[in-house]
């Protein structure tokens, strides 16, 4: 059900789209091409500890693997952002016929988010560059806006693509 045509952000060559899909439900999908290979981003992606770092620059602190580890799913791990400890899943790696998939959610509610389920996924795009796509199914505390968390979105994909603009 969508109950929202949603709004669309955009800056350079990221574009992200919110929807509501119910009460307090919200897909935030955020597209970019990178201009790189996809088997360099994709090494980033499956290393989270640098992504973190990468996507949320001085933002974060006390990243720790709880199990697990680069490059394996299931993984767990956990790092603070903006005064809580968020505590994540990686649970799926997938590469096959030239697409990266990696799916992770989040373990425990923080930040007013209650759920969270995301898939990022590569594939190849014209010339050497990288189609990234980004989907979170989030659902968030009562009465609480997306705003934040699309400008969140927003801000680590285009961190991801001036990454490997550099």
């Amino acid at each position: 059900m969508t109950s929202d045509p949603g709004s669309t952000t955009s800056g350079g060559d990221v574009n992200v789209v919110t929807t509501a899909t119910g009460p307090d439900r919200y897909s935030i999908v955020a597209t970019a091409t990178i201009d790189c290979a996809p088997e360099d981003v994709w090494a980033l992606l499956r290393d989270w500890e640098r992504l973190v770092d990468v996507g949320l620059p001085g933002m974060t602190s006390n990243f720790v693997w709880l199990n697990g580890g680069p490059g394996h799913a299931p993984s767990t791990f956990q790092f603070d952002v903006g005064g809580a400890t968020l505590k994540e899943e990686i649970y799926e790696l997938t590469e096959a016929d030239g697409l990266r998939r990696l799916r992770y959610r989040a373990l425990e509610p923080a930040l007013g988010v209650l759920e969270y389920d995301a898939v990022l996924e590569l594939a190849p795009a014209s010339g050497s560059g990288t189609a990234f796509s980004a989907e979170r199914q989030v659902r968030l505390e009562p009465g609480t806006p997306p705003d934040m968390l699309t400008g969140m979105v927003e801000a680590e994909t285009k961190c991801l693509k001036e990454h490997f603009a550099a």
